[in-house]
């Protein structure tokens, strides 16, 4: 593979401002070994990937409770490092803007318990100020665990604790997300979730069309074609 040494070598490149001395890789693949693309993770929620265990968790559990109504606090156990990016700030339990619903484990964690799922509308103004859901949120409960930190480097652990009004006690343990590469999501799944975050940028017809041409890639002689596929009137 070549490309420009700068991005590497030049004043203000990789080895200067990152690693602090030249690296070598290591192999990526081939020769007999598994190619490296093939352990990359995808995100069945469109959320950071550090809150995708607990907000699969979170929907397991709610199957469990039945009644959201029924919660009065959740304790969810995950790593440090997940703590401090996504649940480090008071804000996160009641968000002002997109950004910060977004990068949010409370928030998230809350809109999988009262809807079953995470999707791109649970950003817009209407969550964000809904009174019951942020007092689910201010309900939840984050701290590290021992085992997830440990674990940090391999998987996003989590051990997801609901415990409702009676006093009864819900425990799911997710260590594997839908999407991580030890548990990989299907090709309709994958089609799935493009399809629900390109529906309000492109018309059915060319979602369609753009879907087709996506798995067939292939087949495809130029890539600005694919380019103009994707152009939206907007």
């Amino acid at each position: 593979m070549t490309g420009p040494a700068p991005i590497f070598e030049g004043r203000n490149g990789f080895f200067k401002i990152v690693s602090r001395e030249p690296f070598e890789l290591g192999p990526f693949g081939g020769d007999g070994r598994p190619f490296r693309i093939m352990r990359c993770d995808l995100r069945q929620f469109p959320l950071g990937n550090l809150s995708q265990t607990v907000v699969a968790a979170a929907v397991e559990a709610r199957a469990l409770v039945g009644n959201v109504n029924d919660i009065a606090e959740v304790h969810i156990h995950v790593s440090q490092k997940a703590i401090e990016i996504v649940a480090g700030e008071p804000e996160k339990w009641r968000p002002h803007n997109i950004e910060t619903a977004f990068h949010n484990m409370p928030y998230a964690v809350a809109v999988a318990l009262m809807y079953g799922t995470v999707d791109k509308s649970h950003f817009d103004e209407q969550y964000l100020r809904n009174k019951e859901l942020l007092d689910l949120a201010a309900r939840i409960k984050c701290s590290p665990s021992e085992e997830a930190n440990r674990r940090s480097t391999e998987i996003n652990l989590c051990d997801f604790d609901v415990i409702t009004h009676s006093g009864e006690r819900k425990s799911v343990r997710v260590e594997y997300h839908r999407g991580q590469w030890r548990n990989p999501m299907s090709d309709a799944e994958i089609e799935k979730k493009f399809r629900s975050l390109a529906a309000n940028m492109l018309p059915v017809s060319r979602v369609d069309a753009l879907v087709k041409q996506l798995w067939n890639l292939e087949d495809l002689s130029k890539v600005g074609m694919l380019l103009q596929m994707t152009e939206c009137n907007r």
